[in-house]
């Protein structure tokens, strides 16, 4: 066996184990929020020397397109008048501004703007790189 080999194994060990990790996580929460909620407990407490603070994300399902048309439509309603000039706002800066408040953008594809003749690097400054392999059984998907 090359050391090629022993560190696939070793990563494919390593990914396994993350997921149990994971799994495990998992059930402590729920068995964490059903004690706390079976002692009466509210959402901040103390317990022992941590201060705990419960919390339930919920997970969504978005439409997209539905969503971003109406943030649009609002956002062209709101077009700002500047009180000095009585110049009325440009409709793209509403748009962007009421997107970026309510889009959350937390990253860019990279791919659509260079499609569009951007270059990515012009708004984004690269801090780290990361790397990264996929590792997918022969004859098997990796979709």
């Amino acid at each position: 066996m090359t050391d090629l080999d022993q560190l696939l194994n070793a990563l494919m060990a390593v990914r396994d184990e993350k997921a149990r990790a994971r799994e495990i996580e998992r059930d402590l929460l729920d068995q964490i929020h059903a004690a706390a909620e079976a002692e009466g407990l509210r959402r901040k407490f103390d317990r022992g020397p941590w201060r705990v603070e419960l919390a339930t994300a919920a997970n969504r399902r978005w439409d997209h397109d539905e969503a971003i048309k109406h943030v649009v439509a609002r956002a062209l309603d709101e077009r700002q008048v500047d009180e000095a000039t009585g110049e009325v706002e440009p409709s793209w800066v509403t748009v962007s501004r009421a997107v970026k408040e309510c889009a959350g953008i937390g990253y860019w594809r990279v791919g659509a703007l260079r499609q569009r003749g951007l270059d990515p690097d012009e708004f984004a400054e690269v801090t780290s790189r990361t790397p990264s392999v996929r590792v997918v059984p022969i004859g098997g998907s990796d979709e």
